[in-house]
């Protein structure tokens, strides 16, 4: 009985954790913004190919599971 009590008391707390990402994923979710804005600006040199290999990481990592 006193685990179906506490089951139910620790239930609604499973519902209000946000997902935080981990340091890695924050980062390369940063980048990512940052080499987007700059090929928007005009910057070329590079900075396409670096984009593809931060998505590709961002990707391969799962980071995209996490809410930002």
């Amino acid at each position: 009985m006193k685990a179906i009590w506490l089951g139910l008391c620790l239930l609604p707390l499973t519902g209000m954790s946000k997902d935080y990402p981990t340091a890695e994923c924050s980062w390369l979710f940063d980048r990512i913004e940052i080499l987007e804005k700059a090929i928007v600006q005009g910057d070329e040199l590079g900075t396409r190919e670096e984009l593809a290999r931060r998505k590709d990481e961002f990707r391969k990592k799962s980071c995209q599971q996490y809410d930002y």
